[in-house]
């Protein structure tokens, strides 16, 4: 015989894709021709033959019909009947109840992998019915501008009230149009107490374009000095007196009667009002009638809405809008805008514009969730892979049984995948409790959670039903083709490869993963609870305890000065116009000789007020009372030098600059502070005295007691102001307020960290009892030769620690790298991410792991041998 040997890696090639069907007599074949031909021919052609053959042979009908007879038995059924897929259901249910202990693990940990997704659902199918309740709904459009400036571009939702009367004009008879300007937004003047009321004004037409429906009364909105309340708003008001005919005064407007009762508000809307007015009560150059030096550029307030008849009538429109840009626009400009049609059902969800007229839910928050969801559902169906896969060699001569009997791949297939629906049936039960019951909490985090709902609906169920549906088959695909493809016979002996049955590389990596997610999790909760600590405690360079900050509401300023300053609790006063550290005004800045102007933020303020806040002089002095009377000096901060590169203070002293039309001088330069929220760094920023802008009295105190300070304070306020509430805040509170969004996120972190560390660990602890169960006999053997019980705790252990620490380790770079931008776009003056942050995140997942692991391989090192050695 020739010392040539066919190709071994065509030969195992050939087997590999034969799979289990009996090729011996075709091997054997080959074999023989191989042998026959290299007499004949070259080792090099004679082997290019072979693998020629082999090719043949693997797509030959031959090969294909043995394959298919290799999986299934002379008495297989080729579909699925009825009984057959009732037998499914009984027997997934047995195994249930059989296998309770991992039953009740993938049970709970797929409802707690599944609860976050039943939420983003829930909001999902809410905020797509976002202004579905108007007739003729698809034909509705909102013009929507982008502004460019000399400082940005910004996507409004806001355009021009003068385009739309360029609209009606052009499509009189094809297009309706309405204006709307939300700065309705007064104080009603009443005997006892004045109200706010905020709504819009509007066209008449506004009604028939959107179904707001008139309870009572009619639509006079062409008519001035006329407003539609809504239900709600007419009860604040009026109570249960009927409000047709009666009136209201608006503070600086005059009387306006109400014509008419509207139903209050759905949820599901993006507007919202408390009025409606007409739009002919507007001052005249607020209505647009097309000036470029207002309407064209300061259009903040103004929404523009209409309705066609088809989508040829909107191509139309933004034609026109086109062209409408080119005519009022021209190159040079320091304003110009661009405007497109956005339709009604693209506003929610849809693009985060600037100054809507209500609630946005926009793409990128809507799809954050639904990542967040995603990486706390798929571990979950992981773990269900998992354990499913590792305790094949327990179920193998059942599917062995089954194959033998008759059962075909499919059928196979379907019954894990009917065990596994009903398992995540079962847990969709139990993740809808959970939903219940955190829905209250999860709707408290959200800042719009006014309008949203999320209570269950039809809709909202059957959303659910096909998740879980979804969930159990993405979880148990992989189990179900694995299982479908065991050879019987091997099955039957009990011969199956281990190594492909256990799938351990794969299972390693998917518990690799999820302990990666449960640390970034973790990480991310200990260093938000480090930024929100250093927010509280930050230095912002002024004093923000024991100053109570009072609204002005349009007191007589002196007078307040006067009652005050007479309370014993009172140790100064000093006014602005805003909160320091979270509102300040903008302005822009220029020197008389430079042409160009910077922007520059601004606070007015009083002669008290820098030495009240305990704000620090570098040069220059303060304002003084005289400054008051007539505005003419500014106090800068050192970033302002820095900007106009002005070297030392001293050279700033006495140099004027251009504002809002007064020529201001410098007089003083104030030490760096944080006057605005500490997302920004400081920037350029000046105080101004100007009295009529005062909103807050800024008052130091010393309380013995607070409650009776206070009492003393709102008996004083009523004496002077009795119309209006008595409305103080202590600085420092307003200040830790502010940054309230870090409370909310450490309990949506704390919430999905649970989740996540919660699945992995019910997933380890599966695999845990699995490996304890499957290494009786081992861990009783070496007791018997002496090992012990910590010694094999510790064998059991080790593998699920490696696990641990490698998705801790693996974890590690990316959430560094995540955090450090995560904290940078959430606040400017933001901690750096540690060595300690990311040990004690290590520590804190190795000890509940380490608690769930122990707890399990502790129980199986105890064991008596004798117990587990005794059929041996």
């Amino acid at each position: 015989m020739s010392t040539h040997q066919p190709p071994k890696l065509a030969r195992k090639i050939l087997e590999w894709y034969s799979g289990q069907a009996d090729i011996d007599d075709l091997v054997g074949d080959l074999d023989e021709w191989f042998y026959k031909t290299i007499r004949s021919k070259s080792v090099f052609r004679t082997k290019l033959l072979y693998w020629k053959q082999v090719w043949s042979l693997m797509f030959s009908y031959a090969i294909q019909k043995r394959k298919a007879n290799a999986a299934h038995s002379l008495y297989s059924v080729g579909s699925l009947s009825p009984v057959l897929v009732s037998n499914y259901f009984k027997v997934a249910v047995r195994n249930l109840a059989r296998h309770k202990y991992f039953s009740l693990v993938n049970i709970f940990g797929l409802a707690m992998g599944m609860s976050i997704g039943l939420f983003f659902i829930s909001m999902l199918s809410f905020v797509y019915s976002y202004d579905n309740f108007h007739a003729q709904q698809e034909n509705i459009y909102r013009i929507i501008s982008t502004r460019t400036d000399k400082t940005e571009q910004i996507d409004l939702a806001p355009a021009p009230a003068a385009l739309a009367l360029k609209l009606k004009d052009e499509f009189a008879l094809s297009v309706d149009v309405v204006r709307i300007n939300r700065s309705l937004n007064v104080d009603v003047i009443r005997e006892k107490q004045d109200l706010t009321l905020s709504g819009y004004y509007t066209e008449p037409n506004f009604l028939s374009i959107f179904n707001f429906p008139l309870v009572k009364g009619s639509n006079t909105l062409q008519k001035p000095k006329t407003l539609l309340l809504t239900e709600s708003t007419a009860r604040k008001f009026f109570g249960d007196v009927d409000a047709l005919g009666k009136t209201l005064e608006l503070k600086g407007q005059g009387e306006f009667e109400v014509t008419g009762i509207l139903q209050d508000l759905p949820k599901n809307t993006h507007f919202n009002f408390d009025a409606l007015a007409s739009y002919s009560s507007l001052p005249m150059h607020a209505q647009g009638n097309g000036t470029l030096q207002t309407d064209w550029t300061e259009y903040l307030d103004q929404y523009v809405y209409f309705r066609t008849r088809g989508a040829a009538d909107a191509q139309a429109v933004q034609h026109a809008l086109q062209q409408m840009e080119k005519q009022v626009y021209k190159t040079g400009d320091e304003v110009t805008a661009s405007f497109h049609l956005q339709a009604l059902s693209a506003i929610n969800p849809g693009p985060d514009l600037r100054r809507g007229l209500g609630v946005v839910w926009d793409y990128v928050g809507l799809t954050v969730f639904g990542i967040v969801s995603l990486l706390i559902l798929l571990p979950a169906c992981f773990n269900y892979t998992n354990i499913s896969i590792a305790r094949a060699l327990k179920r193998a001569k059942e599917i062995g049984m089954r194959k033998t009997m008759g059962s075909l791949n499919e059928h196979i297939f379907a019954q894990f995948i009917t065990e596994t629906v009903v398992i995540t049936l079962i847990s969709l039960l139990l993740a809808i409790g959970v939903f219940m019951l955190m829905r209250g909490e999860f709707l408290s985090m959200l800042a719009e959670s006014s309008a949203l709902d999320l209570s269950l609906t039809g809709l909202t169920l059957l959303g659910f039903v096909l998740f879980a549906l979804l969930t159990g088959f993405v979880s148990g695909v992989a189990p179900a083709l694995f299982f479908s493809r065991l050879n019987p016979i091997q099955a039957l002996k009990n011969k199956t490869a281990r190594g492909s049955l256990s799938g351990q590389k794969v299972r390693k990596a998917l518990m690799v993963f999820q302990f990666a997610a449960s640390f970034s999790f973790i990480l991310l909760l200990v260093v938000f609870a480090r930024q929100y600590r250093y927010t509280l405690n930050f230095n912002f360079g002024f004093q923000k305890e024991n100053i109570l900050d009072v609204a002005l509401q349009d007191v007589n300023k002196q007078n307040f000065r006067t009652e005050f300053s007479r309370l014993p609790s009172v140790q100064d006063i000093s006014m602005s116009s805003g909160v320091p550290g979270i509102s300040v005004s903008r302005t822009y800045a220029s020197e008389p000789e430079r042409m160009d102007s910077l922007e520059v933020f601004q606070l007015f303020v009083d002669h008290r007020y820098i030495p009240n806040m305990k704000l620090s002089l570098l040069a220059g002095k303060n304002f003084t009372e005289a400054d008051g009377v007539s505005e003419k000096s500014i106090i800068v901060n050192e970033e302002f030098l820095n900007v106009y590169k002005i070297t030392s203070p001293i050279d700033a002293l006495g140099r004027s600059f251009l504002v809002e039309g007064h020529d201001l001088t410098v007089i003083g330069i104030v030490k760096n502070f944080n006057f605005t929220s500490l997302r920004e760094p400081i920037k350029s920023f000046f105080f101004r005295y100007n009295s009529n802008y005062f909103t807050h009295a800024n008052i130091k105190v010393v309380f013995s007691d607070a409650y009776l300070g206070l009492s003393e304070m709102e008996r004083t306020w009523q004496s002077i102001h009795s119309n209006k509430p008595f409305t103080s805040k202590f600085l420092d509170d307003e200040i830790n307020d502010s940054y309230d969004f870090y409370s909310v996120m450490l309990k949506l972190l704390g919430y999905l960290g649970a989740l996540a560390l919660t699945i992995s660990i019910l997933g380890m602890l599966g695999m845990v009892v699995y490996t304890a169960e499957s290494r009786t006999k081992e861990v009783g053997i070496r007791k018997v030769m002496g090992a012990s019980s910590l010694g094999l705790t510790f064998l059991l252990s080790r593998d699920f620690i490696k696990l641990i620490l490698l998705g801790a380790l693996l974890a590690t770079p990316l959430a560094v790298l995540v955090l450090d931008r995560l904290l940078m776009q959430a606040q400017y003056y933001s901690v750096t991410l540690s060595f300690w942050d990311v040990l004690l995140s290590l520590i804190i997942l190795l000890t509940f792991g380490l608690l769930a692991i122990i707890s399990q391989t502790l129980k199986t090192a105890s064991t008596n041998p004798v117990d587990t050695l005794r059929v041996e």
